[in-house]
């Protein structure tokens, strides 16, 4: 029996908090393909980036492993800058060479940006291939012959299932709009575009509001105070916030276009029902929460991702808000729903039995970023983190505190739990024999 065809769809820098594929945000944001495959297929509420920057947490989704296994810490135009080359590790195996080597054409259209480890096994990879950030309108400019080259793959004849990845660079065309501008002109700065009420929004709609913590400060050790982007934020009105955010938004249609636009070519061709279609993102963006933007940091709105999964023959559409997924976790899911073995070195667990909600060994997950790490468990996130010397100590609930306002870390009722999970990460760095940050 023919294997099922195996699709990816990434985007990147998308915030849940804007969208989260429920079809319902306060912004109106239209999403009818995102909510489609949500719709059709399985939604987890509780997915994380495994390190939430491009350059880690992409090669995580491709190798199956946590950034201080596959070497990538950082984005690969900071290695080039210091180092002169990329540390990947040419022996790990990734999604590409597993399904080629099943038998699979592969094929990777659009931004890679994981230290080669996206195009490792990969055959066809359209009209161009792209492996930088994504800054102003790069991805303005290139998503759509991505999505191309895309639909013209899957137009074709096939006697063979095939794996192929769809990375769209929007909505990262926002990325340092209002801070760290790059030679004086941004994205924002060529389009005239929701500077007051009185210039256009989407289908004339007022603009994006500001997020409901805009003006809760945020917790010390949660970021790098001292990064230049947030140093040039303290003159921003809130006329420039809103248009950053509408920007985005616009941004957020426009690749959910190109997604419906796959969609349809699936359908068009008879593969939908016998094609796994997973759609996910490597972090989000703070979008003006805590007045911040980007990510890196562990605030819902950076470190939370999408993770979609549509597969009309074996899976039925349903909400899973139990299992904590990290994105080492979909290599492993994809190659067990392919019937594929996945590489025993590796530290992502295969999801697959979540998809029909049984959470067992989904309880708990770790994430990682330059200066510290991560534990979701429950509603809480337990952080440590070394910023500039100092060590912080931040435990958060999102049940009690959804604005991520407060640090509980010193509160009495919390303290079993505190030492818990202060041992836990206590543990898991000894197994792991890494240290605390990568700074």
């Amino acid at each position: 029996m023919k294997k099922p065809n195996v699709v990816i769809i990434i985007s990147d820098q998308l915030s849940t908090r804007i969208v989260d594929g429920s079809g319902h945000n306060k912004h109106n944001v239209s999403t009818r393909g995102i909510d489609s495959i949500a719709k059709e297929g399985v939604r987890f509420t509780e997915s994380y980036s495994a390190f939430p920057l491009c350059g880690p947490a992409r090669s995580s989704i491709f190798t199956g492993m946590m950034p201080h296994n596959h070497n990538i810490t950082d984005n690969e135009e900071v290695f080039n800058d210091q180092l002169g080359f990329i540390p990947r590790d040419e022996n790990i195996k990734t999604m590409g060479e597993l399904f080629k080597k099943d038998g699979y054409e592969t094929c990777y259209f659009g931004k890679e940006h994981a230290g080669g480890y996206g195009w490792k096994g990969i055959d066809n990879f359209g009209s161009m291939k792209f492996s930088a950030g994504g800054m102003l309108a790069e991805g303005s400019a290139f998503d759509q012959i991505f999505t191309k080259d895309a639909i013209d793959f899957i137009n074709q004849e096939h006697k063979d299932p095939f794996y192929m990845t769809l990375s769209l660079i929007n909505p990262h065309d926002i990325c340092k709009v209002l801070g760290g501008k790059v030679q004086g002109a941004t994205f924002m700065d060529a389009i005239f575009f929701c500077r007051d009420d009185s210039e256009p929004y989407l289908r004339f709609n007022e603009r994006a509001s500001l997020p409901t913590n805009y003006d809760i400060p945020y917790i010390k050790g949660m970021i790098d105070d001292e990064d230049y982007m947030y140093k040039e934020l303290d003159d921003r009105d809130e006329n420039e916030w809103r248009q950053y955010i509408s920007t985005y938004n616009l941004l957020v249609e426009k690749i959910d276009w190109y997604i419906e636009l796959v969609l349809e070519a699936l359908k068009k061709n008879g593969l939908e029902e016998d094609t796994i279609v997973v759609f996910t993102t490597d972090h989000g963006d703070l979008m003006g929460s805590h007045k911040l933007i980007a990510k890196t940091n562990f605030y819902e709105e950076s470190a939370k991702t999408f993770m979609l999964v549509k597969y009309p023959k074996k899976i039925e559409p349903a909400i899973n808000s139990e299992a904590k997924i990290s994105s080492i976790d979909l290599m492993p899911t994809l190659l067990d729903l392919c019937n594929i073995s996945a590489p025993s070195e590796i530290d992502g667990k295969s999801f697959k039995d979540a998809l029909y909600n049984d959470n067992k060994n989904f309880d708990i997950l770790v994430s990682e970023n330059p200066f510290g790490k991560m534990i979701r468990y429950q509603s809480l996130k337990y952080i440590r983190s070394i910023i500039h010397g100092v060590e912080y100590e931040i435990l958060l609930d999102l049940d009690k505190d959804p604005e991520e306002s407060t640090n509980f870390i010193e509160d009495s009722s919390y303290q079993k739990k505190v030492i818990f999970l202060r041992e836990y990460l206590n543990n898991y760095l000894k197994e792991k024999g890494i240290a605390l940050n990568y700074r």
